[in-house]
């Protein structure tokens, strides 16, 4: 409940929509309140024995204020759902905005914990009801409680004592809306939920579809996404079963009123205790009141799927960013670094490093060397503050990495990842990230990068679009993209993680003999699994579950005959064995 007045408090800039929404209200609830005292009063002139000539003046007065009020009822009614909806469309809108803001600068262990489903189904269909209820359904509530107090009150001054009798129908009305509003919030609650839930299995299995017809997985995946789908489908069914029976009882209590006005005003008429007229205003405001009476089981509906959408929303926008702010000025920053001591953590417990020290000196390209999990990529993550160590410390020119200014840290390094993400836009847009460059700086990136060729010789060149996560080009060529654009930036610290996996062993020797100029004067980090990458490298660190066993050049390891030589050895002869086989 606490959330989604937050949400609505988004919209206070929004008040001159709101004082013209709540005027237009109270229009449209007045004349619901006039019209039966019109009627009235025509019914009980008809009633008295007037003349003919008397009667017709007083119907033409009549029939013209009905006409009025009708007129008047449209353009509030207008004007309420002009209005009010546009709030709501306002929140929405500023919701996602913050959101997605949010999101972007949370650390990388919140995306190791959360689904991407979850985060889809919030950012859309959480958002959506979060609309609907701050919208509409406000509008409807306040309007509908106008209508309800406005045609107590009039009721009350026409017979205390007859409004008596028509409103004791909804208490037991009220009971049923309290009691169906408990039932169905947790239920949406479920509902949104298990949303997310079948959003990140349709999610990863559009991502990785290749996979899933690789490995002939689509029965199996089609059987997970039912066992979800059922999941959803039964708490809906029950949600359905629910609507189904408040919503008639509802309606049958609201028409219970009609009848109990009618009854009760024949037998007041007949005794002298009120007139045709009044009986008539009576069961016109009784038939009044069984639209907002109808609505109660319905709004409460949505409002509980707004607060339940609402709940999920400040879920993640009060979720703490892990990097606090740095009290350290934005300058440039140096290529020394050193790990002192480090050990760390992911968000499962598991231990990536364990007491790791290396000393990188500024200018200098160093190369972690070891097989799968043995940290090195995690050491890569790191250095940018992706994650912060569990304990240790990361200095630059002996600063600790958390004085520094995170977008200065960020700014002034540049990486190449393991998986390399290409945007659903242009090749330009892709290498630029939204900067400025010239045609020559981007150019000179894809020379260096041995990109340049096979981009001239696309259709459209730089201003080719590639497809979602970069579908329409090879490994080889998405990797070569992702190298141009780090050498774009023109980093004092480069950070290359296994950055020539996907390429040729002559694209490789070529791409080598290129960076070898641009790596002079930075400080440039190379994680690599094959020594054939790691022995041009001024430095080799060997890894091996999370710690440093080995260090030196390429020929001081080879001999120590420790794992460098012997992961050397293997490589040569697997190498050998490929190639005689070709």
């Amino acid at each position: 409940m606490r959330d989604f007045w937050r949400a609505l408090l988004l919209a206070n800039n929004q008040w001159k929509r709101r004082i013209i929404g709540a005027l237009a209200m109270l229009m449209d609830s007045g004349s619901l309140i006039i019209i039966p005292l019109i009627i009235r009063d025509l019914f009980d002139a008809m009633a008295s024995g007037s003349t003919f000539e008397h009667i017709v003046p007083l119907i033409n007065k009549g029939v013209q204020m009905l006409l009025l009020l009708a007129i008047v009822r449209f353009f509030a009614i207008y004007a309420e759902i002009f209005f009010q909806e546009g709030t709501g469309n306002y929140i929405s809108f500023d919701l996602r905005q913050l959101l997605f803001k949010r999101l972007v600068k949370l650390p990388f262990s919140y995306f190791d914990r959360t689904k991407t489903g979850d985060l889809m189904s919030i950012l859309t269909k959480d958002v959506d009801a979060v609309r609907d209820g701050t919208g509409f359904v406000i509008m409807l509530v306040i309007t509908n409680l106008l209508i309800v107090i406005g045609i107590i009150v009039a009721m009350v001054l026409l017979d205390p004592l007859y409004a008596l009798i028509v409103l004791s129908v909804y208490p037991i009305l009220a009971l049923v809306a309290v009691v169906y509003s408990r039932i169905i919030g947790p239920l949406y609650g479920a509902v949104q939920k298990q949303s997310g839930v079948l959003h990140t299995v349709a999610q990863e299995n559009v991502s990785g579809i290749r996979v899933v017809k690789a490995f002939v997985r689509h029965k199996e995946e089609e059987g997970k996404f039912k066992r979800e789908n059922d999941r959803l489908y039964q708490t809906n069914i029950r949600i359905a079963i629910l609507n189904s029976l408040t919503h008639p009882s509802l309606d049958l209590l609201g028409s219970l009123s009609t009848y109990v006005a009618l009854c009760a005003g024949a037998v007041f008429v007949i005794n002298g205790r009120i007139s045709l007229g009044t009986m008539i205003a009576f069961i016109n405001f009784a038939d009044n009141l069984i639209w907002p009476v109808r609505q109660i089981g319905w709004l409460a509906e949505m409002f509980q799927r707004a607060t339940a959408g609402a709940k999920r929303i400040f879920q993640i926008l009060d979720e703490k960013e892990s990097i606090p702010v740095s009290t350290n000025p934005n300058r440039d920053i140096p290529g020394d670094i050193e790990f002192k001591n480090v050990s760390f953590k992911y968000p499962n417990g598991e231990l990536a490093l364990n007491d790791f020290s290396l000393k990188i000196q500024g200018g200098e390209t160093v190369c972690l060397l070891g097989m799968n999990a043995s940290g090195k990529t995690t050491v890569a993550n790191l250095l940018p503050r992706f994650y912060d160590v569990t304990s240790g410390e990361i200095l630059i020119d002996g600063v600790n990495i958390v004085d520094w200014d995170i977008s200065t840290l960020r700014e002034n390094i540049g990486f190449v990842f393991q998986d390399n993400f290409l945007f659903s836009a242009s090749l330009r847009d892709n290498l630029t990230m939204g900067r400025d460059y010239s045609e020559q700086e981007i150019f000179a990136a894809l020379q260096a990068a041995q990109a340049a060729k096979f981009v001239n010789e696309l259709p459209n060149g730089l201003d080719t679009v590639v497809g979602e996560r970069g579908i329409g080009l090879s490994g080889g060529e998405r990797q070569r993209i992702a190298i141009a654009r780090a050498l774009l930036r023109d980093p004092q610290i480069l950070v290359f993680d296994d950055s020539t996996a996907s390429l040729d062993a002559q694209t490789e020797a070529n791409l080598k003999e290129a960076l070898k100029t641009l790596f002079k004067g930075r400080t440039v980090l190379i994680i690599a699994q094959r020594v054939s990458t790691a022995m041009t490298a001024d430095k080799i660190a060997v890894m091996d579950a999370g710690r440093i066993v080995e260090q030196g050049t390429h020929q001081e390891l080879l001999t120590r005959n420790g794992i460098y030589s012997n992961l050397h050895t293997l490589q040569s002869m697997t190498q050998r064995i490929i190639e005689e086989a070709e």
